[in-house]
């Protein structure tokens, strides 16, 4: 088969819409008499409900409570949600009613205007509070919700063979995914149904979450995709379609709600916030002998995903490194604080930020070089990972490593002479799929079309990772076609397929097996009929051909679902750097990142993935940080909660192993989170490297950097 696309830079199908204003969100569609919606929220963090009083609104405003909902619950994987608050508020800014107007602003008006009468409770603020009897329980079964240990091999033993022993405590905080467009969703009733555009990850989980909370058959409700201005993780399981199709289903009027940025920082789904301790053993010579990590991970006011991140976090915290002896324990907490949920990395950034900042602590004090350590510890194909998981898929981890000692930020160590400039490099990896027993499969449809063009259902969200333009190339290339004659329909519960959520770094993987396997039946059946063997029509239902297939599994098996994986992509980044002497501040100067995530399909796309996902660690590492007091948000704008901006992203040059995942399409691995994982503790890397500084929490602390530039100053 010649491949005339895949392998080759391709600008995106929908680049032109964005571009020219023409792609549609959910916050674009409007139709005659449409309601604009908002919400009464809490506002306090912790506190029963005595009375919720709408008695003052407006007359000519429409309002609606939990009372209004078949069933008041949020489906998750753990059902512990209300949609509308009714009995007890656990957050600042936690939903109680649904305000419907005319105009936005009429409506936002009536919900402030709304009164509520709390009886205040004790705020749990962070896992500390959490984790103490002395707070109260902040759901019936306590406030721990998860908790996870496992050890293989002897870790008391791998410590006592240990040359050095590095034992510290690390601290990440609460980041927001902060996408362009914040959560939205349109409804409507159209013949009879319910009709409901969204900025989502999932419509089929979408269209269950309604079903579920207004008491509707699956025939009556139809869900689609809008243009989605980024996820992150953070649209997967949002609530605005509840929202606007309880107004719309109740009403019979079409309706409509746009969180404002406020909104969307104080109340929306969160990375989770992690307190770390962990200790590390060294061989003379830089082996990981021994490892021993606990993990508190702060999920918020409701479980959200957090089990699932729970896992992840775990299962990566060791890092992508063989290690002979390592224990792992970690717990999740509630907190009166906004749900944590999916963000991109799903835990890894939080460990490896405690992890591969130990790494390169132990290298200078070895006197090793920190690319050498990590190449002795790597992971390869036929390893056994930190849960005792084989790594049975492709594994060149070691091939990232190279490609940073030979790329240009790397060699210009060597003809460097300023003393404030500082490298730093760390490693990483990212698991690919919804991980073991965990139902993780997808359906494509096909059709050929009678002008000799293809129809191909997917549904799968393309959120801005570029999965349509790559699964397009791939239907192109296996069908022998031009792109232009490739017809995609993703995202729409009526149209296409489960496929499920656009999340897990799976999207392209699974979907791509999936129209694989359609497009080799529809060769197939083509044959067939050549021969006369299939007398089938030429037209109608009958001419759909439908593809499956499913993610591998691990053959390791905990009773907790998810995890370990069969998969992982790898990296490692790089990171030049110049603190300013006087004001500690620090500025990045290149960055380097190197990838092993199978076959590329789309390089141009692939360096945007890693591109944008660099800058949002960045933000991690110096300044992104959602500040609370006593569970209140304290930068609740974009002018308080700064994120990276063009003026402050150096060069990025992406690289990519040239490697070939036999069980993927097309030798294909999943990409688009990994690039998240080790900026962090690269830049912590190089800022010890100058400084001297021994930073354990993020965002870094420029005062500390400061005084401790001050103090090698004065030792010299």
């Amino acid at each position: 088969m010649t491949q005339r696309y895949v392998g080759t830079g391709m600008g995106r199908r929908e680049g032109m819409d964005k571009a020219t204003g023409r792609a549609m969100y959910a916050g674009d569609f409007h139709e005659e008499g449409m309601l604009e919606l908002a919400l009464v929220r809490s506002e306090v963090c912790h506190g029963r409900i005595k009375k919720l009083d709408l008695s003052g609104l407006p007359e000519d405003v429409l309002t609606f409570t939990a009372k209004d909902l078949a069933e008041n619950v949020v489906e998750d994987v753990i059902e512990d949600m209300p949609v509308l608050a009714e009995t007890c508020v656990r957050f600042l800014g936690e939903p109680l009613a649904i305000v419907a107007a005319a105009t936005r602003e009429k409506a936002r008006q009536a919900a402030a205007s709304a009164k509520v009468d709390y009886e205040l409770l004790p705020v749990v603020r962070d896992v500390v509070d959490a984790a103490d009897p002395g707070y109260p329980a902040l759901h019936e079964g306590g406030n721990l919700l998860v908790h996870f240990e496992n050890e293989e091999g002897n870790v008391e033993k791998g410590f006592e063979e240990s040359e050095l022993i590095l034992e510290e405590d690390f601290e990440t905080p609460v980041q927001d995914h902060g996408y362009m467009e914040p959560e939205a969703c349109f409804a409507t009733i159209e013949d009879g149904r319910l009709l409901v555009y969204t900025s989502t990850q999932n419509v089929f989980h979408d269209k269950r979450m309604i079903c579920r909370a207004l008491g509707l058959t699956p025939d009556q409700v139809h869900v689609k995709a809008a243009a989605v201005g980024g996820g992150f993780g953070g649209k997967d399981g949002h609530l605005c379609q509840i929202y606007a199709s309880a107004v719309a289903w109740l009403t019979g009027r079409p309706a409509r709600i746009v969180f404002d940025r406020e909104e969307s920082l104080a109340a929306s789904f969160k990375r989770h916030a992690v307190k770390m301790h962990v200790k590390m053993g060294f061989g003379k010579d830089g082996r990981i002998l021994a490892f021993d990590g606990r993990g508190d991970l702060d999920t918020g006011a409701y479980a959200g995903l957090g089990p699932a991140v729970l896992g992840l976090f775990t299962e990566h915290f060791a890092g992508p490194y063989e290690i002979p002896n390592v224990r792992l324990k970690s717990r999740l907490f509630y907190t009166n604080k906004p749900a944590a949920h999916a963000m991109r990395g799903f835990g890894a950034p939080q460990g490896a930020f405690a992890t591969e900042t130990l790494i390169s602590r132990a290298a200078d004090e070895l006197g090793l070089d920190p690319i050498d350590i990590r190449m002795k510890n790597a992971l390869e194909y036929g390893s056994i990972g930190a849960l005792g998981q084989k790594m049975e898929h492709c594994v060149d981890f070691k091939g990232t490593l190279e490609l940073i000692r030979q790329s240009d930020l790397w060699k210009s160590r060597e003809t460097n002479t300023d003393p404030y400039v500082g490298y730093g490099i760390a490693g990483g990896h990212l698991s690919c799929g919804l991980g073991k027993n965990i139902g993780d499969t997808a359906e494509v449809r096909i059709k050929e079309t009678e002008e000799g063009g293809y129809t191909i259902c997917i549904g799968m969200v393309d959120i801005g990772q570029g999965s349509a333009t790559a699964l397009a190339a791939m239907a192109a290339d296996a069908l022998e076609t031009d792109m232009e004659h490739i017809h995609l329909v993703m995202a729409d519960t009526d149209e296409t397929l489960d496929c499920g959520s656009t999340a897990g770094s799976r999207s392209t993987f699974i979907a791509g097996n999936a129209l694989l396997d359609a497009v080799r039946k529809l060769k197939e059946r083509k044959k067939a009929r050549g021969s006369g063997q299939d007398r089938a029509g030429s037209q109608g239902q009958e001419d759909w051909v439908t593809g499956q297939a499913a993610f591998p599994e691990s053959g390791k098996e905990f009773s907790t679902p998810g995890f370990p994986h069969a998969m992982y992509t790898f990296i490692a980044q790089a990171v030049k750097l110049r603190i300013d002497p006087v004001t500690g501040n620090i500025q990045l100067l290149d960055i380097a990142a190197a990838t092993e995530a199978g076959r590329i399909i789309n390089p141009l796309s692939m360096a945007g993935q890693i591109q944008g996902g660099v800058v949002m660690s960045v933000g991690y590492a110096l300044g992104e940080n959602c500040q609370f007091k006593e569970g209140r948000l304290l930068n609740n704008s974009f002018s308080t909660y700064l994120m990276p901006t063009a003026a402050d992203v150096p060069h990025i040059a992406s690289y990519h192993v040239e490697a070939r995942e036999e069980s993927g399409p097309m030798g294909v691995k999943g990409a688009a989170e990994v690039s998240t994982v080790s900026i962090a503790p690269a830049i912590n890397a190089a800022v010890y490297q100058v400084s001297g500084a021994k930073l354990n929490s993020l965002p870094l602390d420029i005062n500390k950097i400061l005084l401790s530039m001050e103090n090698k100053e004065e030792n010299k």
